[in-house]
This record gives C-alpha cells, sequence and structure tokens, in this order.
C-alpha cells in the first residue's frame, strides 16, 4: 500500500494536443488529469487566445502550483498560433555576433510563453550538431564546437530565466551523435568515453544556472549501459547529479516516444528510480501514475518518488503573467538568411517567376500553423512586392522552396534522394532558378544547384526570405532604367 504523503501524479506531466484534438476532448483530458493530480501539462499546438484561456482555466482550478510547458526551440510561435517565430539555433549561431540575437530570442520566447501563460520553456537543445546523418538534431542545435554550444545555450538560458520563464536543456548526455530518432527507436552512441566527454560539455557549463534538464532516450554503452539514459541511474544521478553537480528538476523526454521503451510505465518506475524527477507525456496518465503508486509500496522507492515529488514543487516556476514584447520578426529572421546576393544577377520582378514547393516530408504532415501549401508565402510575399508570380510551368525563373528539416517521425537527416532530384530538376527548369532551402545549409552542397538558406519552415523564415529576395534583387536592378525603384 502507498505510504502516506506520497503523490505518485505529482511527478506526472500530462500531454495537451490542441494540434490534435477536438476543443471538447482537450477540455476533457485536462480535466481528467486535474483530477488524477498531475504536477502540470505539455502543450502542443492551438491559437493563443485560445491557449491563455484554457491554461487560465486549469491554473483556476488545480489551485495550485503547475509546469504548464512547451517545446519552444524556435519561439513560442512553434507551437502556438498568433506569437512569434523564431529562427532556429542554428541560425542564431550562424550569425557574424550570436550573441545579442541569442540573447533576444531567449528573451522574446520567454516572454510570449508567458503571455498565455506557459511558465516551462522546453528549450534550448545543448546537443552537438555532431552528425551530418543525425535525423533529429542538426539546425536545433547551435553546432558543433561544444564550448560554443555551452555559451551560446547558457547566455539562452539566462535570458530565458530572467523573463520569468524557467528553460529546460536538452537532451542528456547528447543526443547530437546518434543516427536514428529516439522518436521510432532506441540509438544507441557507440562512442568512447573520452568523446562522450564532448557531448555533455554544454550540460556541464548550464548545470549551475538551468531550471531543468531533459535526459534523452538514447544509450551510452561506454558511459556504463545499454538502456535509454533515462532509467541508467548511472546516467542520471551519477554523471548528472553528481559529477555536473546539477541540482534541479530532471525531466524525461516524451514517454509516448519508441525510445522509452514498450511499456512506458514502467519505464516510468525506473525512470524515477534512475534519479528523474518529472515523468513528460506518458501514453497513460493513469497507467503510469497506479504503476508509480504500485512501487511505491516499496520504501527506497517511496522516497526517491517524495524527494522527486519536492524537487518538482520547489522548482515549479510562479505563472505570473507578462506583457507581449515589441519585436520585429521577420527583420530579426532575415538577418539569418545565409546566402550570395550574386546569385540574384540578371533576375528581375518584372519577369513571370515561378514559385513551387518540394516538401521533403511526405509522412510527416505540415508544420504548425502552416497556412496553405509550401511555398505560397514566398509566393504571396514577392507577388505584394510587385514581382510577377505564376504558377505555370517554363516562366524565365523559378524559386524551389525546399523544406528539409528535423522532425520527429520522419527517420533520416539528409533529403531523400528523390526530393533532391526533383528539386534539381524544378531549379534547372528555367533560365534563373534558385533554392530557398528551409533546412540546414549543409545540404545546399548537396543540391549542387544555386540557393539560399533560410533554415526551417516556421512562417517567418518563409517571409524573411522573401524580404532577402526582393532587396537582393533590388539592390541590383533598382538604380537602373526601368528598375522597380526609380
Amino acid at each position: 500500500m502507498t505510504r502516506p504523503g506520497v503523490d505518485p501524479a505529482r511527478v506526472v506531466i500530462e500531454a495537451l494536443r490542441l494540434d490534435r484534438w477536438s476543443p471538447k476532448e482537450v477540455e476533457r483530458r485536462a480535466d481528467r488529469a486535474l483530477v488524477l493530480g498531475v504536477g502540470g501539462f505539455i502543450l502542443f499546438g492551438g491559437e493563443a487566445e485560445r491557449v491563455g484561456r484554457l491554461v487560465e482555466r486549469i491554473r483556476d482550478d488545480a489551485a495550485r502550483p503547475l509546469w504548464i510547458g512547451a517545446d519552444l526551440e524556435r519561439g513560442a510561435g512553434q507551437q502556438i498560433r498568433g506569437l512569434i517565430e523564431l529562427p532556429p539555433p542554428a541560425a542564431l549561431a550562424a550569425l557574424p555576433r550570436p550573441g545579442p540575437a541569442v540573447v533576444a530570442a531567449g528573451r522574446v520566447t520567454a516572454r510570449e510563453a508567458l503571455s498565455v501563460g506557459i511558465n516551462w520553456v522546453i528549450a534550448p537543445v545543448l546537443d552537438l550538431d555532431a552528425e551530418p546523418d543525425n535525423p533529429i538534431i542538426a539546425t536545433r542545435s547551435f553546432g558543433a564546437d561544444p564550448r560554443r554550444v555551452g555559451e551560446l545555450g547558457v547566455r539562452w538560458i539566462d535570458a530565458c530565466q530572467a523573463a520569468g520563464a524557467a528553460a529546460c536543456a536538452k537532451h542528456f548526455p547528447g543526443h547530437g551523435r546518434t543516427t536514428e530518432d529516439s522518436h521510432i527507436g532506441l540509438p544507441s552512441i557507440d562512442a568512447p568515453a573520452g568523446l562522450l566527454e564532448e557531448d555533455f560539455a554544454p550540460f556541464a557549463a548550464a548545470a549551475d544556472r538551468v531550471a531543468s534538464v531533459m535526459v534523452a532516450h538514447v544509450a551510452y554503452p561506454a558511459l556504463g549501459g545499454r538502456r535509454a539514459a533515462t532509467v541508467e541511474p548511472n546516467i542520471v544521478t551519477g554523471l548528472l547529479r553528481g559529477r555536473l553537480g546539477f541540482e534541479g528538476v530532471v525531466t524525461t523526454d516524451a514517454m509516448i516516444m519508441a525510445g522509452a521503451g514498450r511499456d512506458d510505465a514502467s519505464a516510468a518506475v525506473e525512470a524515477v528510480a534512475a534519479g528523474c524527477d518529472l515523468i513528460c507525456y506518458p501514453g497513460d496518465a493513469d497507467a503510469t501514475v497506479a504503476a508509480l503508486a504500485r512501487a511505491a509500496d516499496e520504501p527506497l522507492f517511496a522516497a526517491r518518488l517524495e524527494e522527486a515529488a519536492a524537487r518538482s514543487a520547489r522548482g515549479c516556476p510562479p505563472s505570473a503573467p507578462a506583457s507581449r514584447p515589441e519585436f520585429e520578426p521577420v527583420a530579426f529572421a532575415r538577418d539569418t538568411i545565409t546566402g550570395d546576393a550574386d546569385l540574384l544577377r540578371g533576375w528581375t520582378p518584372r519577369v513571370p517567376t515561378r514559385v513551387v514547393g518540394v516538401s521533403d516530408d511526405p509522412d510527416v504532415g505540415p508544420p504548425a500553423g502552416r497556412a496553405g501549401a509550401l511555398g505560397t508565402i514566398v509566393a504571396d510575399d514577392l507577388r505584394a512586392g510587385g514581382w510577377r508570380v505564376t504558377d505555370r510551368s517554363g516562366a524565365e525563373q523559378c524559386i524551389v522552396v525546399l523544406a528539409a528539416t528535423p522532425r520527429g517521425w520522419k527517420g533520416r537527416g539528409a533529403p531523400a534522394a528523390d526530393v533532391v532530384e526533383r528539386t534539381r530538376a524544378l531549379a534547372r527548369s528555367a533560365p534563373r532558378g534558385l533554392v530557398v532551402l528551409l533546412g540546414h545549409r549543409r545540404w545546399l552542397d548537396l543540391l549542387g544547384v544555386p540557393g539560399i538558406c533560410a533554415w526551417s519552415t516556421e512562417t517567418v523564415m518563409e517571409r524573411a526570405a522573401a524580404e532577402w529576395l526582393r532587396l537582393a534583387v533590388r539592390a541590383q536592378v533598382g538604380t537602373r532604367p526601368g528598375g522597380v525603384d526609380r
């Protein structure tokens, strides 16, 4: 029988999928989770106004502190429509002076999140971009240099937390060397322990200041086990708590991911025993709470569960609302576009220009918040700027908007071979062709055709790319007879 004082539900973070579920289903699940007594919620999708109302209602009904989190690596608009989207970390890191932009991103993300009641920003990613074939990290990382990733990550964390939201460094001890997505299976990094020191160096840099750390569903044999780090005491307690001295809240990654194992309720028990304080997004919250309650019959586990719940309660940030900041996201994003303006030599807005989208995500679905087909944002913005945009093939100018970003469950890093060939063919179908890559800039070399890098599929990046194209062409034709800006 569970000992008095042990409340297993307090360590469980339930999911609310506003991006998939009907409003009625969201409300039903929220009510069920509150009755269960969960420690908080992780939100996916939804309009800002609706999210704000939902969170306010949940907090009022709970009448106790709650973790209200969301994955916001690319700004609060990554999840919540109507809030500000930002470039991914790789884009910020590529700037000549990335520090001020990273600080601005952390601060704006926190204030936007708090404006709708989200007090737990599940970011930044501190994994290294160490493996080109990695299907899930890539542009989510600040880069491959451990010291630089640590420095930029700490600046982001400090800015976020100074604005009032808790940050979460992920995915400890490092997901950057995997060639498998932990949504799909259990990756194993067979690198020697000395090399893995580089992977967790950014986490060591952040350990004395970040509010929470997320552990990866990845195995690290060189660190003493072939199971997911989530359930390995030598990694969570020994390495993170002991060697790095982290005293904040440790959370699992989503327990619905295949890397957590088939029985995520049993894995939740092992994760708590290993040193995790929060169980994030279980497949069945009721079953998980029941499994934790049964395990608490054992005194040592009950003590560990009490410790986890107490740490969670101490670390849970206040829900103080924040006003939305004044910020120009398109101008901010435009500065991160990587490209050579000479690629636009000979281009003119007056020539019929075809804009076509190509996606490397055929089985994943569109990003949250996308309005219309891929490429329509670039096309509409160019048209609004006076360009002659056409849907017909045979146009003299062709812009191919290629989406090739890391996505959960996608399972590959580089764009598929048929996607590469289609992109090349389209770019070469016109006398003047260009690719706008929404993905890591290393894929431009793979394509072998002229292009610029706009880093990710957020609407703001497409709008920034369109503005970059307009300005690049304007700079070349604006002072010529017949130019657009005489």
